[in-house]
C-alpha cells in the first residue's frame, strides 16, 4: 500500500467512505481492516495554506530508528548495484523543447552549454538537461511504488487506472484526459492511452542502450545500471516518451503522454527527477510528506488537567478544555473529542474543480470552497462484541501496546511533514476487549510540535479497557 491523493472531489468522497467505514467498524468480507486507517493517509491529503507540502514517504526518527511508508514494508537496504560513470563533452548537440503548435520536430542545434554524458547499459548517452531532483510542484503530489521503483504522480487530481497497487502494471490519467472520469479505477490500461503507464518486467537481460547520437538521453538513478529516456514524435497535442530503467534482473518500462509544450516538457523532467530505487535507499533530496514515526515509551495514568471519559467500555482521557459530540454508527454511536489547538488549515476546493461538480448543489459547493481549521481530535467508533476482527497489519511503524483489559491493541502512527518537519501526527488504533468484548477503532490527531507528541503519548497511556 502506498500513499495516495487523487482528485479533490474524490478526496471528499473517500473521506465520506472512510467515515462510513469507521462508523461500521466491522469490515466487509475480504477487506483488510487496517486498510480503513491507511486509506485515510493514502487518499485524504491534509494541506496547509501557509506552507508547501513536500510529497513522498520516507523514514523519520522520533525516539529510535524508524523506517517505512504507511502500508508499505521496506526491505532491508542493500548496497546499490554498479552505477553509471559521468563524462562531459563541450559543445555537444542538444534537443530543444517541442513547440506547443503542431509543427515538425525541431532540429537539434549546437549549444555553448556543455553536455554531460553517462555510461549506461553498456553504452553512453547524454544526460537529459534541466532535471531537478525532488521537485515539489504543490500539494497533492503522491508517491507510489511499483516493484522496487518509487515514482511520483504529478499533483492536480490524477486518476488511477485500475488498482495501481495490484502488481506489475500501473496507470494514471491526467484530470483533463478524455476518459479520466469515464474509466478511472474501473478501467484497465489496455482500454486507453494512459497519461502515465508503468510496467514492471523481468526479462531484461538483453536490454542495451541505443546509440549515442540516437536522440535518447539518460539520467543518473542510483542503483540502476540502465536508464534510457526516449522522447518520440508528437501525436497531436501530446509528445509521448518512453523511460526504460533496469536494476539487475528487474526492469521498468514507463510510457508518458504529456502535452507537447513547455509545461509538458517540464512535467517529464520533474517526473524522471523523482524516480528512485528502493534497494538503493532514500536519496538525500527525498523529503517525506507522510512517514512512519516510532513512538517512545508509554507511561500509564491520567495526569492532572486531563479529563477522564468513556465510550463502549473503553476509558481514556483528553486534555482539559476539549469538547465532545456524538457521531453516527452502524452498531453503536461514536464520539469525537476536539481540542482548541488548530493543527493546520485545510484549504477549500478550488473553483475550477468545483466547476466539474455537476451533481453538487450551490450550498454544497459553497461549503466545499471554504477553508477549514483542523484542530486536534480523538475519534472513537464502537462496534459490537465478539471475536477479534483485527490482525497485525505489518505496516512500518506499527506498534502493539499494552492496554489493561484488551487482548489486542495495535497503534499505527503516521507523521505528516512540511519542508522536512513534522506538521501533525495521525494515529490509528485497533483495539479489542478481552473475553469476547468490544472491537473499537480510533483516530487520534495531535499537533506536530513537542507538546503534541507528548500529549499523544499521554493519551495512549490513559487507555483502559477493563470491565
Amino acid at each position: 500500500m502506498n500513499v495516495h491523493d487523487i482528485h479533490a472531489k474524490k478526496d471528499a468522497a473517500v473521506l465520506a467512505d472512510l467515515r462510513a467505514a469507521s462508523t461500521a467498524v466491522e469490515p466487509p468480507e475480504g477487506l483488510d481492516p487496517v486498510a480503513m486507517a491507511t486509506r485515510a493517509v493514502r487518499t485524504v491529503r491534509r494541506r496547509r495554506v501557509v506552507a508547501t507540502v513536500t510529497a513522498g514517504v520516507a523514514a523519520v526518527v522520533l525516539t529510535g530508528a524508524g523506517i517505512g511508508v504507511a502500508g508499505t514494508i521496506y526491505a532491508d537496504r542493500q548496497e546499490p548495484l554498479p552505477g553509471t560513470v559521468k563524462t562531459t563533452s563541450e559543445s555537444a548537440p542538444s534537443t530543444d523543447s517541442p513547440s506547443p503548435e503542431p509543427t515538425a520536430e525541431p532540429t537539434p542545434e549546437p549549444s555553448d552549454v556543455p553536455t554531460t554524458y553517462l555510461e549506461t547499459g553498456g553504452g553512453t548517452l547524454p544526460v537529459l538537461p534541466g532535471v531537478e531532483r525532488g521537485v515539489v510542484e504543490g500539494p497533492g503530489a503522491a508517491p507510489y511504488i511499483l516493484g522496487g521503483l518509487w515514482y511520483e504522480v504529478p499533483p492536480g487530481g490524477w486518476i488511477a487506472v485500475g488498482d495501481v497497487n495490484a502488481g506489475g502494471v500501473a496507470g494514471w490519467l491526467a484530470p483533463d484526459h478524455p476518459e479520466a472520469w469515464a474509466m478511472g479505477e474501473n478501467g484497465t490500461i489496455d482500454d486507453m492511452d494512459a497519461t502515465i503507464e508503468l510496467r514492471n518486467v523481468f526479462d531484461v537481460a538483453g536490454w542495451t542502450a541505443p546509440a549515442k547520437d540516437s536522440g535518447a538521453t539518460t539520467l543518473d538513478i542510483e542503483g540502476a545500471d540502465l536508464v534510457v529516456i526516449e522522447q518520440h514524435a508528437r501525436e497531436g497535442k501530446v509528445r509521448p516518451a518512453t523511460i526504460t530503467i533496469r536494476s539487475g534482473d528487474e526492469g521498468w518500462i514507463i510510457d508518458t503522454r504529456f502535452t507537447a509544450n513547455a509545461e509538458g516538457d517540464e512535467m517529464l523532467r520533474n517526473f524522471v527527477g523523482n524516480l528512485w530505487l528502493k534497494e538503493a535507499g532514500e536519496p538525500d533530496w527525498y523529503l517525506p510528506e507522510f512517514s512512519a514515526p516510532v513512538l517512545g515509551a508509554i507511561e500509564r495514568g491520567i495526569p492532572a488537567g486531563w479529563v477522564r471519559t468513556e465510550h463502549n467500555g473503553l476509558t481514556f482521557a483528553v486534555p482539559e478544555g476539549w469538547t465532545s459530540k456524538k457521531t453516527e454508527g452502524e452498531f453503536s454511536p461514536g464520539v469525537e473529542w476536539t481540542g482548541p489547538r488548530v493543527m493546520y488549515v485545510e484549504p477549500g476546493i478550488d473553483q475550477e474543480t468545483l466547476g466539474m461538480w455537476t451533481d453538487a448543489t450551490a450550498e454544497e459547493k459553497a461549503r466545499a470552497a471554504e477553508a477549514k481549521d483542523v484542530a486536534e481530535r480523538v475519534y472513537v467508533q464502537g462496534g459490537k462484541p465478539g471475536g477479534n476482527w483485527w490482525t497485525p497489519s505489518g505496516s512500518p511503524g506499527s506498534q502493539m501496546i499494552d492496554v489493561p483489559g484488551a487482548d489486542y491493541a495495535e497503534v499505527i502512527p503516521t507523521a505528516h511533514n512540511v519542508d522536512g518537519e513534522t506538521d501533525y501526527y495521525w494515529v490509528d488504533i485497533y483495539i479489542h476487549q478481552e473475553d469476547q468484548g468490544e472491537n473499537l477503532f480510533l483516530v487520534v490527531e495531535f499537533d506536530g510540535d513537542e507538546q503534541g507528541l507528548a500529549d499523544l503519548h499521554t493519551f495512549l497511556g490513559t487507555l483502559d479497557f477493563r470491565r
